[in-house]
């Protein structure tokens, strides 16, 4: 028993100074601005994006002239590395060249620019998902950690309240008017309650490490939340699924990815087309700069392809089959969707009506438990049916702080389904 007191004591110093250790309590809104700052996902994302944006105005340039200068000078003619330098039998050159290459028509341009929109949506669709990724995961790791404080204080409660039990039980088995097995049993309800709340603090670590790493913290520290559980309420009228499904992240990319392989197709076509260009060039030639004779080029090139072995006609075959199989995925992921979208949102309803139903009992399980010690006292009830009263009061504790839990990770896999979240 000396064990146990010793144990629990020591439970309570650490909490303390892991609190004294810990940084000033985060706000929610403390944690969506940090996150939203420093997470590696997003920025990676952001990232991605920036070079999907850049890629998309490279393409843009195929529409201006090609303008390009070129400088050089040199020796040449039989012997060695001194006789290049200074033996008047090798030749020298020296030559000036610019030159100017338009595009007048060349299909492919544009095509090319269009995949770079398609590719452009695409990282955009991605970028939305990761945020409602890390939105997802700042909600269940913030509220994890804040039931894991909560959980912690609890357990706390909960083991005063059997120590305290035992206390009165081991008075009782002295003053004869209980036996020993009753008062073991406290004394192992006790243990037990102090084993979980143990148990409870190593949790409490593994939680501050996972909020931790979705803000981007490095090093990592002990970090503290400060809130409560909300208690949302549900709309009169089901979400329309369908509606839903078109605005998200999924579906989003799906669609770029159609834009994609259409483009493709329609590049691939473009391969049968001629082209038609346009170039124009100064340049000196002759022994030294000084002595260069100027010469002047301009002129427009057409090229018709006539036969390249079948290839571009193959090419334009697996492009149209890559269309085909993007407009299947498109149609296949917006019914995943609007899958996920029910089922997130059923799970969602389930954990709010719940709530409903665990205050209730946990009311219930208060009062009984109220009357039954009272009962106890008075030599009205028996230890054995006490102690299943004081049982299920612990029981339902525990199962309305899940029940907390449960709602705010359940919305947050409905907003994930969505595509949503509070990150901006």
């Amino acid at each position: 028993m000396k064990k146990i007191l010793l144990r629990a004591a020591l439970v309570m110093m650490t909490a303390g100074a892991a609190r004294l250790q810990a940084q000033s309590a985060l706000t929610w809104d403390d944690c969506v601005k940090e996150a939203s700052t420093h997470n590696l996902d997003l920025l990676s994302a952001e990232q991605s994006l920036k070079a999907a944006d850049d890629n998309h105005l490279a393409t843009l340039g195929q529409f201006f002239p090609q303008v390009s200068f070129t400088a050089s000078t040199g020796r040449s003619g039989l012997g060695g590395l001194d006789d290049a330098l200074s033996s008047p039998d090798y030749g020298q050159n020296a030559s000036l060249s610019l030159s100017a290459k338009e595009d007048l028509f060349v299909f492919n341009d544009f095509t090319s620019v269009d995949q770079s929109n398609a590719q452009l949506d695409v990282s955009r669709a991605q970028l939305q998902q990761a945020k409602a990724q890390l939105s997802h995961d700042l909600k269940t790791d913030f509220y994890g950690l804040l039931y894991a404080q909560k959980q912690i204080d609890l357990l706390q409660t909960i083991v005063d309240r059997q120590k305290n039990n035992m206390d009165l039980v081991g008075m009782n088995f002295k003053g004869g008017t209980d036996n020993k097995g009753s008062y073991l049993q406290a004394e192992a309800a006790y243990a037990e309650a102090v084993f979980e709340l143990n148990q409870a603090h190593r949790g409490l670590r593994v939680s501050q490490k996972q909020l931790d790493q979705v803000l981007g913290r490095s090093p990592m520290d002990a970090v503290e939340v400060q809130g409560d559980f909300e208690n949302p309420s549900l709309s009169d009228s089901s979400p329309d699924f369908v509606s839903l499904t078109l605005q998200t992240p999924a579906h989003r990319q799906a669609l770029a990815q159609l834009h994609q392989a259409e483009s493709q197709f329609t590049s691939s076509q473009g391969a049968f087309l001629p082209t038609l260009q346009a170039n124009a060039s100064l340049s000196h030639n002759g022994p030294t700069f000084d002595e260069s004779l100027h010469e002047w080029e301009a002129g427009i090139s057409l090229n018709i392809p006539l036969f390249t072995g079948g290839e571009h006609f193959f090419n334009m075959q697996s492009a149209g089959e890559s269309k085909k199989g993007s407009e299947d995925a498109l149609k296949s992921s917006d019914l995943k969707t609007e899958g996920s979208l029910e089922n997130a949102y059923a799970s969602y309803e389930d954990a709010v009506d719940q709530i409903q139903v665990l205050q209730s009992q946990l009311t219930a399980a208060q009062t009984q438990e109220e009357i039954g010690k009272a009962e106890y006292l008075n030599g009205l009830l028996i230890f054995v049916n006490w102690n299943q009263l004081e049982n299920a009061l612990t029981s339902q504790q525990k199962a309305m702080l899940s029940g907390l839990l449960s709602v705010e990770t359940s919305e947050a896999g409905w907003e994930l389904t969505q595509g949503k979240g509070v990150i901006p």
